[in-house]
């Protein structure tokens, strides 16, 4: 028989290449969750539970994925550690004060949802500029 020749697709070990279409394909998604993030109304029980309740794309668990994961497509090595990177560092940063917010909506402390909503806020243009997205006050014009 004759040989024929191996096609490789490229994948995950295309590079560069591969970290571009990365960054695309989460962009849509942590822009998406983020607006509805920066548009909740912290005393609107409800739609803030619907926020975190919502297996779809502007949700929470949506954004929480797509965003560790586009904060993870800034690496610039394989071998560099995801939570050394800014881009994650900020994102988890920011995740702390979410995780608050889930814990004071729990026990329907207004006052602690609120002030956790503010601080994660204030910590989201940090982690805007590591991914290299619009900030804070340019997402609530879109």
């Amino acid at each position: 028989g004759q040989i024929k020749p191996a096609y490789a697709s490229g994948g995950a070990t295309a590079g560069g290449v591969y970290l571009l279409s990365a960054k695309q394909r989460y962009n849509k998604r942590v822009t998406s969750g983020l607006k509805a993030f920066l548009a909740l109304d912290v005393n609107d029980i409800s739609a803030v539970n619907a926020f975190f309740e919502t297996k779809d794309e502007g949700g929470w668990e949506d954004l929480s994925a797509a965003a560790y994961l586009l904060a993870n497509a800034f690496r610039t090595n394989s071998s560099k550690a995801p939570d050394s990177l800014p881009s994650v560092k900020s994102w988890k940063a920011f995740s702390k004060d979410i995780d608050l917010l889930k814990r004071g909506l729990a026990k329907k402390d207004m006052g602690k949802v609120a002030s956790s909503y503010k601080n994660a806020e204030e910590k989201l243009d940090e982690y805007l500029a590591n991914v290299e997205l619009p900030t804070v006050m340019e997402l609530k014009q879109m």
